[in-house]
């Protein structure tokens, strides 16, 4: 009687079947393992990416904060509340009319507020000026592609820290600050968009 080399002989010799629920446990194991790494090396991509963006746009990073709450009228007689823009990127930009800085760097977040996808952006500039009219004066009558609000007294601007202006604060969508922008930007640099993108904004929809 021939022998296999394990010592049984062959026609008692079984093939060992992988149980199902073994093999669907595998599968499954491979797949949460396959989208484990991918998430982790997305995360990662966008880590550096948000990293390389702020390095370059020279922005302080700041500790995850619940942005400072705030009520400001609007131009129409209505009142602005940040929280109504939870679940959206929002670009605090406090300015005043009088600033040169400011209006140097005012036609970029005009691109900007133009460019870029408005259901997940929201540019909202706090003018410490004292009152309308001189709002009104300096766009010639006729309102930016953003949201502007006054913030007579400049009370929200101090609440945020800011004394000298421009200053800009990138919320991100659940409401906490990320990034402090002190002085003026080039709002349509690259590294802007590329900074949007990693916190999931993208372009304007056609």
């Amino acid at each position: 009687m021939s022998r296999a080399y394990s010592g049984i002989p062959v026609e008692g010799r079984k093939t060992w079947v992988v149980p199902r629920i073994v093999k669907e446990s595998f599968v499954a194991f491979a797949v949460v393992s396959i989208l484990v790494v991918g998430v982790s090396k997305f995360v990662q991509h966008s880590g550096s990416t948000l990293a390389r963006a702020a390095g370059a746009l020279e922005a302080d990073e700041l500790p995850p904060a619940e942005a400072p709450s705030f009520k400001l009228p609007l131009h129409d007689g209505k009142t602005l509340d940040l929280s109504q823009y939870k679940g959206k990127v929002v670009l605090l930009n406090f300015w005043a009319t009088w600033c040169p800085p400011c209006r140097d760097e005012e036609p970029s977040l005009r691109q900007l507020a133009s460019t870029v996808d408005r259901s997940k952006f929201e540019l909202v500039a706090v003018s410490v000026d004292d009152d309308w009219p001189v709002i009104d004066k300096y766009f010639a009558g006729v309102a930016p592609p953003y949201t502007v609000v006054l913030d007579r007294g400049a009370e929200v601007s101090q609440q945020y820290g800011t004394t000298k202006y421009p200053e800009s604060y990138l919320i991100d969508e659940t409401g906490k600050l990320r990034m402090k922008f002190v002085g003026p930007r080039n709002w349509t640099d690259s590294n802007v968009y590329l900074l949007l993108s990693a916190l999931g904004v993208g372009s304007k929809k056609t």
